[in-house]
């Protein structure tokens, strides 16, 4: 499996660099592709994602392997955007190379450090193994079900779109991810703040899912408000944490509108 996907590529000066959420693919940026498509939208996979036989997770592995395919694509600078723990790696990768990225774009997440906000010690993450096709559509259905905001089209997307996230082997249902990876990137950004801490001289923009049970939103939010006073931060009407899965065209309305004006 190629580690990035490339949409609308090679008729568009502006490029985005999208990095996935925790789990997730880099074809979860396709509808927010169709949706903006006067963008150049490079997506990339996580390492141990979407069949990715990796076996290092490092968060400093992975920002130099961004800057690795952007060479090999000739792109010298671009506007970066991630979605959950996407949004830390970018910013990670700013302060790595700031001068190949144009703005930051943070999709419900990269505001805060985590690890200032724990708790208590989180399980390890486990993968669930289903026998079953229709226990998966099931699950599935009644995960998507719950998302009542949702259009009908978009939950029709959305529900295609977590069915691929399963593979099949001998008939019994994996899901794509390694689990060493998730619980190795999990813990890094729990562990590290990737947050930049100082005021940066281009664009940041912050959406956030209007689904939101965190509350300690607003604290979390007036900190990076402090840090980067010149952040634009929108809520995204009928939508949940996976914002390009669930409001893409939102999404794209809000980069348009901020990014590309």
């Amino acid at each position: 499996m190629k580690k990035y996907i490339q949409y609308n590529a090679f008729q568009n000066e502006e490029v985005i660099i999208a990095i996935p959420a925790l789990g997730e693919r880099k074809e979860m940026f396709a509808a927010l592709a169709s949706a903006l498509p006067e963008a150049h939208v490079v997506a990339i996979d996580l390492p141990g994602h979407n069949g990715r036989l990796d076996s290092d997770f490092s968060f400093q592995t992975f920002i130099n392997t961004i800057k690795e395919i952007m060479e090999h694509i000739n792109i010298t600078k671009a506007h970066f955007l991630g979605n959950s723990i996407g949004t830390w790696i970018v910013q990670k990768f700013y302060t790595d190379y700031p001068d190949s990225v144009k703005s930051l774009i943070l999709l419900d997440g990269g505001y805060y450090f985590i690890g200032e906000y724990q708790l208590d010690d989180k399980a390890e993450i486990q993968l669930p193994i289903i026998e079953r096709l229709e226990d998966l559509q099931e699950a599935i259905t009644e995960e998507v079900s719950n998302m009542v905001n949702l259009s009908t089209e978009n939950k029709e997307y959305l529900s295609n779109y977590f069915l691929h996230n399963f593979v099949e082997k001998n008939n019994i249902f994996y899901h794509h991810s390694d689990v060493r990876a998730l619980n190795d990137l999990s813990k890094a950004i729990e562990i590290n703040n990737y947050c930049i801490e100082n005021e940066i001289p281009l664009s940041v923009l912050l959406l956030l899912a209007d689904d939101h049970p965190d509350s300690l939103l607003h604290k979390k939010l007036n900190g990076f408000q402090e840090r980067q006073p010149n952040a634009q931060v929108e809520i995204i009407p009928n939508s949940y944490h996976f914002l390009p899965l669930t409001n893409p065209s939102e999404v794209a309305e809000r980069i348009r509108k901020e990014i590309f004006h």
